[in-house]
């Protein structure tokens, strides 16, 4: 069951369910050659310094793991925050990101095969891991330190390098289910992979795979922590009520017609007051899209003589999702002579010219549906390559270019503002209750169903690298390697027309991206053994971005072995992210924030002032407008590169046969942190930061209809947006200590076990908002966007008992202070069992079940996320689920 790598400090060991760092007491079985993720130079396994660590594919699959997504989550050193779930009610393409340290996925590399793909065309910020072929996955090497004396920028978290099978002969077909207790959520999944040819024999190897897996929707209705947004504590007091203003049927100036008879339940209610009718949003929301994968891979190599192989290969994924959220928030004016218009209700000059006397109707579209939207994401990527060796020289070029391509298209529920406007005006939709069959007629044919957003991301590159062995020293040969890389960049973000007339959509205000650069790069490496037991190892690159200057950054590393049972290692590095294309060059554009808020003036405490309405000023999501320097009209060059500096430390000891244990401390500190000021620093201290508020007196009257809340001025003077440009924010400080554990049994008549434990302990991560700001504590709490869990392992119990093998693991989150501090979020803690056998030859069967316990996630009044109750990106709602999966190998 268990695969062991001899990897510097120790072995590392992939295992059903989690992740092992073990020591080095055992010796590699064969002396072979290869690359460590980290280095440019190939060495004998044994002797590399590196602290990574090894995900096998098999034990992946024994783990019930079926997408990328999955293995990161399973990584004690990840943070992530960003999955296929935000899709849901966020413009994020199904994007999957992965977060070493937390410090963001645009500070963690994913490299495919050793060289890096492009990043996900909405951003250009991070790798998408919905581009990654599962079904051709070899396994997965995880670098927990910094990188960028090797890999350039991003690396400063560290590596995520995905290798796939390379020289495979045969045939694999396996399909899997893995079904929900409760409704929704169900996935399947097929894959067929094969090969012929071997490179050593015969001089030429060609391998393929296809993998195709669908989930099915699960809607937040059918589980009862995710079934409204509002509970109530036993003693009948509100615990949470996460509503939103916008509700149907529709207040008139803040006049609520349906408030008297209770507004309109299930879906609208009063609010605590009893003063408004508040709708709950959260009835209507998946938890968990529909989601469709389908990956493709092919790889011909060809042997030249004694010189090399030549390889192409090409690697294409497609990545579906559709999102629904509750039906469009939105305000319109109503005229009084409307038929719907409320008797008795006074009316007004609403525009000050006398054309239109009425009021402004502030509802939701209930009678639309639901908000709908699929989104499409393409990942291609080509790739001509020549190793060999020769002469004690080992080399590498190639050439290959990568693709993102994505596409969103609304599909139902989103409308044309304009043309529900003039229904309201005419006559035709009623906002305040029931349609007429003209006013349904009228709402079907303004639902925008389009493409409404493309993006495109393109990246080409020449690489070439060269080591050898050069000199001796008393403890063996000094290992150099030399390289060089020319990439060329261009990404473009594309709004199409119609989605300006999305209401609600966060489109409306958009603006199209594009921008192109050239990078290229130097770098070196050189590993000294300058004793049996001590090994220096030294790297440096040094890069030039064609908009953002000049990057040079070393590394050095140190392991110090003195007896077999006994490793110490160190590094100490420095690293840079350079600001992406659409950090630079994005125009000025309008969205949504991402949480709820007061107006500080007009909702102080929750309340509205007198004349003001609560649906456009009480605990509403506010415009927010951003943008790169050359959207502001600055330099691209006023926005810097970010900078880190890192250390760290390790002791890896196996004191008796099949005992391990190890401990890295890691310490990393990244400098003038690229973003926008964040949403909540603006609302906590609104006299701070009044300049970054700007009300609808202050617009231009001619912008003023780009706002909906601006409908309500000059009957009171709402937010129309906050200002956040892209710029250098604070220091980032993060400190804590990897450990692991391994105990493994000698094979007997009761065959053998494994206890196995990874796990990621967090001291210290502060943080500033702004320049000289003070630092925030985010360990342990949840601050601005998210929390820092403070403890995260994945343990594992396995027996190999001759054809079968059972593993039971764990993953655990240790609780938090919540977004709200009234509230602690509890630890979080999965189960998991899997059985296998594989008694017929080519055939294993295995079945489990995740979530043995069915835990629910725990309670959590973040409103970060479109899902409430919970924290979707840290937690599985699914609940219990019965796996089963069949492979045969011939």
């Amino acid at each position: 069951m268990f695969t062991k790598t001899k990897i510097c400090t120790g072995v590392l060991a992939a295992w059903g369910g989690g992740l092992a760092l073990m020591a080095g007491s055992a010796l590699a079985q064969d002396v072979q050659r290869v690359e460590i993720t980290g280095s440019s130079i190939k060495r004998i396994d044994a002797e590399s310094s590196l602290p990574v660590t090894i995900i096998r594919a098999e034990e992946l699959i024994r783990a019930g793991v079926t997408t990328a997504e999955q293995v990161i989550g399973r990584i004690a050193a990840s943070q992530s925050t960003l999955g296929v779930s935000q899709g849901i009610g966020g413009t994020t393409g199904g994007q999957s990101e992965a977060s070493l340290r937390g410090l963001g996925g645009n500070k963690t590399l994913v490299l495919l095969n050793g060289r890096r793909i492009a990043n996900h065309a909405y951003d250009s910020g991070s790798a998408d891991l919905n581009a990654i072929p599962m079904s051709a996955l070899e396994r997965v090497e995880v670098l927990r330190d910094g990188a960028s004396s090797i890999y350039g920028t991003d690396a400063i978290g560290g590596v995520i390098n995905f290798i796939l099978k390379r020289d495979y002969s045969g045939v694999d077909i396996a399909v899997e289910a893995q079904s929900p207790q409760e409704k929704g959520g169900r996935t399947t999944r097929a894959s067929l992979s094969g090969g012929f040819g071997s490179l050593a024999q015969q001089g030429f190897n060609v391998f393929g795979s296809l993998d195709v897996r669908r989930q099915t929707v699960a809607e937040g209705k059918d589980r009862e922590f995710s079934k409204s947004g509002i509970i109530r504590n036993a003693d009948g007091t509100f615990r949470q009520f996460r509503t939103s203003g916008s509700s149907f049927p529709g207040d008139l100036d803040g006049f609520e017609p349906s408030l008297a008879a209770g507004c309109a339940p299930p879906s609208s209610i009063p609010n605590v007051a009893g003063t408004s009718c508040r709708y709950d949003f959260v009835r209507e929301i998946d938890i968990v899209p529909k989601n469709e994968q389908t990956t493709l891979m092919g790889r011909a190599s060809l042997a030249v003589g004694s010189a090399g192989t030549v390889s192409l290969e090409y690697v294409r994924s497609q990545n579906e999702t559709e999102n629904k959220v509750a039906p469009t928030p939105t305000s319109m004016v109503i005229p009084s002579s409307s038929p719907f218009y409320p008797a008795g209700r006074p009316s007004r000059d609403v525009f000050g010219d006398g054309s239109l006397i009425g009021g402004v109707v502030n509802w939701r579209t209930v009678p639309a549906g639901k908000r709908t939207n699929q989104a499409k994401a393409i990942g291609e990527r080509t790739v001509l390559e020549f190793v060999g060796s020769a002469s004690g020289f080992d080399y590498q070029a190639g050439v290959w270019n990568s693709k993102s391509t994505v596409k969103d298209t609304f599909t139902d529920g989103y409308i044309n503002a304009d043309l529900v406007q003039a229904g309201i005006t005419s006559g035709l939709i009623n906002p305040f209750g029931a349609q007429s069959t003209a006013g349904v007629a009228a709402l079907d044919a303004a639902k925008i169903k389009a493409v409404v957003l493309k993006a495109k991301g393109d990246v080409t590159t020449i690489d070439a690298r060269v080591s050898t062995e050069l000199g001796k020293l008393p403890g063996g040969a000094i290992g150099v390697s030399v390289g060089t890389e020319f990439r060329r960049e261009k990404f473009v973000y594309d709004i199409q027309d119609i989605a300006r007339q999305a209401a609600s959509s966060g489109l409306e205000l958009a603006a199209d991206t594009t921008g192109s650069r050239n990078v290229s790069a130097l770098f070196g490496e050189v590993v000294a053994p300058l004793m049996k037991s001590l090994e220096l190892s030294f790297a440096i690159r040094a890069d030039r971005y064609s908009d953002s200057g000049n990057s040079v950054n070393p590394k050095l590393s140190l392991k110090w072995q003195p007896i077999k049972e006994l490793v110490l290692r160190g590094s100490l590095t420095s690293g840079f992210r350079a600001p992406t294309l659409y950090d630079l060059y994005q125009p000025q554009q309008v969205t949504f924030t991402s949480d709820s808020y007061n107006d500080p003036l007009l909702c102080p405490g929750g309340t509205a002032v007198p004349g003001a309405s609560a649906g456009v000023v009480c605990d509403q999501q506010v415009q927010q407008r951003f943008g790169g320097p050359a959207g502001y009209g600055q330099p691209v060059g006023s926005v810097k590169p970010e900078k880190s500096r890192s250390f760290s430390f390790g002791i890896v000891v196996s004191p008796v046969t099949g005992l391990t244990l190890g401990a890295d401390l890691w310490n990393i500190e990244v400098k003038n942190s690229i973003g926008a000021l964040p949403e909540q620093s603006i609302f906590e201290d609104p006299a701070k930061f009044a300049g970054r508020i700007v009300r609808c007196s202050a617009v231009p009257a001619a912008r003023r209809g780009d706002f909906d809340t601006c409908l309500n001025f000059p009957l009171f003077n709402p937010i129309a947006y906050i200002d956040t440009p892209t710029e250098n924010l604070g220091d980032t400080k993060t400190a804590g200590i990897d450990l692991t554990f391994e105990f493994k049994t000698q094979k007997a008549g009761f065959g053998q076990f494994t206890v196995l434990l990874d796990g990621t302990y967090v001291t210290k991560y502060d943080y500033q908002r702004e320049k000289g700001g003070v630092f925030l504590k985010n360990v342990g709490r949840y601050s601005d966007a998210s929390p820092i869990f403070r403890w995260q392992h994945t343990a594992t119990v396995g027996w190999d008992m001759g054809p079968f093998n059972t593993t039971v693991s764990q993953r655990f989150k240790s609780g938090y202070l919540d977004q709200t501090p009234n509230n602690t979020v509890a630890s979080y803690s999965l189960y998991d069992l899997s059985v296998s056998w594989s008694g017929i030859k080519g055939l294993t069967v295995s079945a489990g079940v995740k979530n043995l316990l069915d835990t629910n996630p725990p309670y959590s009044n973040q409103q970060t996320t479109f899902q409430s109750n919970y924290d979707p990106r840290f937690t599985d709602p699914l609940g219990r689920q019965y796996t089963v999966r069949a492979a045969y190998k011939f």
